[in-house]
């Protein structure tokens, strides 16, 4: 399990591949049916080198991960830093139901970062 975690903390992108290639076989011995349905599709569709050359040299340089801090060993994929910014907001309370007043989801999406920025003060 270290051996996926590490690419992605590093955002060494050669290493990522290398190591969701090691894991494959895993997914399958251990029955983890949509692992092993869909990780060899990413990895067929992680051959971006040939593809989209530029997408791939941005990954190289770690910038298919989010890096909260400046720290090493901090970076975390996308769609986790997506889903701890949104526990954020949610934590803060204020945003539940904010789709069904299109007055108030305007003034949240305005002062947002704002907040946000505030919040990660106080947590400090």
């Amino acid at each position: 399990m270290l051996l996926h975690v590490r690419p992605k903390r590093d955002g060494d992108f050669k290493l990522y591949i290398d190591a969701l290639t090691k894991i494959v076989p895993w997914f399958f011995s251990l029955d983890h049916t949509n692992y092993a349905r869909w990780i060899p599709v990413h990895l067929r569709d992680s051959t971006l080198k040939d593809i989209h050359p530029m997408v791939f040299a941005e990954f190289l340089k770690g910038n298919s991960l989010v890096k909260k801090t400046s720290h090493r060993f901090s970076a975390i994929a996308i769609d986790q830093g997506h889903e701890q910014n949104n526990a954020a907001v949610k934590d803060d309370e204020r945003a539940v139901g904010l789709t069904a007043n299109p007055a108030a989801l305007k003034r949240r999406m305005v002062s947002g970062p704002e907040m946000s920025h505030q919040l990660k003060r106080e947590r400090s």
